[in-house]
């Protein structure tokens, strides 16, 4: 509702169809895992590629020494053959690879298992090392492939034997075929150890997978209902606490407190120390409210500088007042940073349920707009919500509200109001002035808008436009030939005090094209008044560069000489709360005098507002007054209007 540009709650996030951080870690863990995968598949074909061919080696020098030459000569040329897997996978193609290598020792112990002694041969003892292998190194298609060969090898030799086609020998059992078939179990049994360990190892990357996973959601299930700052619980937890906290006080017919409270000075320390001083205070505050409630979920950080307390079981309200008194005090307490006191307050808004309200965003509502009435009340103070003053609060929210669609629909506009020159009756300048016409409520004076904008921040973006817009309207003016004096825009103390002024000044007559000399900043007394030496370099700066400056409301604030020597201004304007009154009330007549009198003695000229009569300004004028502007010349006018009467003041002037 309040200080949207403060909020830094991760549940104000903006949606896109952009993949998240969670989302792309994801992927790229996935991949990592298939990479991972793929080396371990080469590794382990290397490794059984090496001791299949050593085991091969060993088998043919036993069989050799057992004089079957040809069965020797056929595991020797498969042994060199299975070179051909090393350059698939130095091609990088380990699939490939893995068959040729499956492939070839099938058919190899199918010959040895035709040619020696059929289906009792130990060769076939190899068949399950290689569905193993197939297990491990290939794929599903590649096992079944094999799987076939095998079963039809077996069922052609038990045919063929059975048929009186061929008959195969039974080999006597002898050393050198015992040394076969332990040389043929140990390759076997490293292949099942392999694929043990890998199976075993899988499981506990799986395990340690779901621990992170477990970890993981729980970490981001924690964040979206926490605080990433504070830790404290957020607005989605809230509303969880909130529906159980509201039952429980229903159950026992009690009432529910619910304390919103906002940092008065928050924004002033992020602008003079930066957002990690801020955001250090917003983290002792937290820690100061749990170490008051006792419970994490009586807590809540709703946004920016906002926090909200629940108190359950509410007796009467003198109870939950003195409670509010207590985190006044808590939170009013000094806080360090960077060996720096820093001193910080709050202002309070209390809404009671069910009373106030039944569900939280009511209740919330409620509250905010009775902290507004505390901070409008002196700030550091609590306040209940009264619904006598909530429709006064609604509206000034409503226009705040509707003072930011203004902007963004160009709702505001500029009028000018000629200043006149009392020696020579000529148009000395004008004076830039924001009018809203807003489209249902019609003109809001700038009395009502104008301190809204300030207190909302708003006069920020209020003020830039301003300046733009009153600096490309005065080129166009300067473009005509019209414009032989300078344009004056007011300037707010807030926007001074974000400390870019002077670029946004400079930038916006950059951008019009329009000479700094024909342009006319009014500052207000209580800026000048503060006396900064960062103010003083920044008007130092513009006027450097050529723009004018003069004191706006001259006499309203405290007066003080010392700040228009430093300052170097070039007028004093004096309010019409004096000019207006000068006929009947000799005390604002002196005023206006002595005023005039001090401004001539400093070299200073002197601009006089609120001008309505003749008598006025003929009195202003014996005075020795140097400029005025008010209703006896003319009214604020808009823009295009301007050309007509500075061209028929002059065409008067001359006549």
């Amino acid at each position: 509702m309040r200080n949207q540009n403060l909020d830094r709650s991760p549940n104000n996030h903006v949606q896109t169809n952009q993949p998240t951080t969670s989302q792309t870690n994801g992927r790229h863990s996935l991949l990592a895992y298939q990479e991972d995968f793929s080396k371990q598949k080469i590794k382990r074909l290397i490794q059984i590629l090496r001791i299949t061919q050593i085991a091969l080696l060993l088998v043919s020098i036993i069989t050799i020494s057992a004089g079957r030459y040809s069965d020797a000569i056929v595991m020797l040329a498969t042994g060199i053959f299975l070179f051909s897997v090393d350059w698939a996978i130095y091609k990088k193609h380990p699939v490939t690879g893995a068959a040729i290598f499956l492939v070839s020792l099938t058919l190899m112990l199918s010959h040895l298992a035709w040619a020696g002694s059929g289906i009792r041969d130990s060769s076939l003892l190899g068949y399950c090392g290689v569905m193993i292998f197939a297990a491990m190194l290939g794929n599903k298609r590649l096992l079944v492939f094999l799987l076939s060969i095998m079963v039809t090898v077996l069922l052609v030799i038990a045919y063929v034997n059975e048929a009186g086609i061929y008959h195969n020998t039974i080999e006597p059992i002898n050393l050198a075929t015992g040394f076969i078939t332990v040389v043929i179990l140990i390759v076997v049994g490293f292949a099942v150890w392999m694929l043990a360990h890998d199976y075993r190892t899988a499981l506990k990357d799986l395990a340690r997978e779901n621990e992170r996973v477990k970890s993981v959601k729980s970490h981001i299930e924690h964040m979206a209902m926490h605080d990433p700052l504070t830790g404290l619980p957020n607005r989605i937890m809230a509303q969880n606490n909130f529906d159980r906290i509201f039952q429980q006080a229903q159950s026992q017919q009690q009432l529910l407190g619910l304390i919103f409270i906002d940092l008065d000075n928050l924004k002033p320390i992020n602008d003079s120390l930066g957002h990690q001083a801020g955001d250090q205070i917003l983290k002792e505050v937290a820690l100061r409210l749990l170490s008051y409630t006792k419970k994490v979920d009586l807590v809540c950080r709703y946004g920016g500088d906002e926090f909200i307390v629940f108190m359950p079981n509410v007796s009467s309200t003198d109870e939950i007042s003195k409670t509010s008194l207590e985190i006044l005090k808590l939170v009013s307490e000094n806080y360090l940073y960077r060996n720096i006191e820093i001193f910080c307050t709050c202002s309070i808004g209390i809404a009671l349920a069910p009373q106030d309200g039944e569900d939280l965003d009511t209740l919330i509502k409620k509250a905010d707009i009775a902290m507004y009435h505390s901070k409008d009340s002196g700030r550091n103070s609590f306040r209940f919500f009264n619904p006598a003053i909530s429709h006064n609060m609604l509206d000034h929210i409503s226009l705040i509200s509707g003072m930011r669609k203004a902007l963004q629909e160009n709702q505001f506009s500029l009028h000018y109001q000629p200043k006149i020159d009392l020696q020579t009756n000529r148009v000395c300048g004008l004076e830039a002035l924001l009018r809203w016409n807003h489209p249902e409520q019609g003109f809001i004076p700038p009395t009502t808008f104008i301190p809204l904008a300030e207190s909302s921040g708003l006069i920020i973006q209020l003020g830039e436009w301003v300046i733009c817009e009153a600096c490309e309207q005065a080129k166009r003016w300067y473009d005509e030939g019209i414009l032989q004096f300078a344009v004056a825009v007011n300037i707010s103390s807030i926007q001074f005090k974000r400390g870019n002024i002077d670029a946004i000044v400079l930038g916006a007559l950059a951008a019009s094209g329009l000479p700094p000399q024909y342009l006319e900043l009014e500052l207000t007394e209580s800026l000048l008044i503060e006396d900064s030496d960062r103010l003083a370099t920044t008007l130092a700066h513009l006027r450097s560069e050529g723009v004018h400056l003069s004191i706006d409301d001259f006499g309203t604030g405290y007066s003080n000489l010392g700040y228009l020597k430093k300052f170097e201004v070039e007028a004093l304007k004096i309010d019409q709360s004096f000019v207006r009154k000068m006929d009947d009330h000799a005390g604002d007549a002196a005023i206006v005098r002595a005023i005039i009198q001090m401004a001539s003695s400093l070299g200073l000229k002197t601009i006089a507002e609120g001008v309505e009569d003749v008598n006025t300004a003929a009195l202003l004028r014996s005075l020795g007054c140097t400029q005025a502007q008010g209703y006896y010349w003319a009214r604020p006018m808009p823009a295009d209007e301007i050309s007509g009467f500075v061209e028929f003041w002059r065409k008067d002037e001359q006549n």
